[in-house]
């Protein structure tokens, strides 16, 4: 309880500013804890799922991949899900449907994930904001007293000012660590599944359409 009302009387010795600095901070955090969540729950054995599906490809055998992509649902099951049954088309029209049901997986790979970039902007121009309206307000008293203050009231508002600054950094510098963070992991899984996408569209390909039919 102390530490609780210790943080709630620096926020209320920051200023007006500190609130919004403060909730960005809640906000951000609760991003983060759903995106890591939705990131452990995405990340599968990309490779172990693909192997058995190519083969069942191999073998002729697209009813018993849908059952596969059905038993085991992730991602890529998803992609591949959307090109079963779509063996008689020409193969253009198949990349595209999978482009379309891949561009909805990384949708939600980024989904968020605009709201840390927002907090990690804003935070510290709030931050910024607040200290120069503090510094004002000190100043405007070494005006009001005609420069007669005592300066351990003057350091006392500068410092309470510049709390904001602090605040605003405290909240963008970890916002950016874990964006960067997660950008990267939606990197490696876009590529991954662009990959396993096409090594998919591939096996369809020499399983189930004439050479006449893919340029179609």
């Amino acid at each position: 309880m102390g530490a609780i009302s210790d943080l709630f009387g620096l926020i209320a010795k920051g200023g007006i500013i500190m609130f919004p600095i403060f909730l960005c901070s809640i906000i951000a955090l609760a991003i983060v804890i759903e995106r890591a969540i939705f990131f452990k729950k995405y990340i599968v054995d990309i490779d172990g799922f693909l192997k058995p599906v190519l083969d069942l490809i191999k073998e002729g055998h697209a009813d018993k991949v849908l059952e596969q992509c059905q038993k085991s649902p992730n991602p890529l099951g998803r992609i591949i899900e959307a090109g079963l049954g779509e063996k008689d088309i020409p193969r253009w029209k198949l990349e595209e449907k999978l482009t379309l049901a891949g561009q909805e997986e990384i949708n939600s790979l980024e989904k968020n994930i605009r709201g840390l970039e927002v907090i990690a902007t804003i935070s510290p121009l709030m931050g910024l904001l607040g200290t120069v309206i503090g510094m004002v307000q000190a100043f405007n008293k070494v005006a009001e007293f005609e420069g007669q203050v005592d300066p351990s009231l003057l350091a006392g508002g500068i410092w309470e000012a510049l709390l904001t600054t602090a605040a605003g950094l405290s909240v963008a510098i970890p916002t950016v660590i874990m964006l960067h963070y997660f950008d990267r992991k939606k990197e490696k899984l876009a590529f991954a599944l662009n990959k396993y996408g096409q090594q998919f569209i591939y096996s369809m390909d020499i399983k189930f359409y004439p050479i006449s039919r893919n340029s179609s």
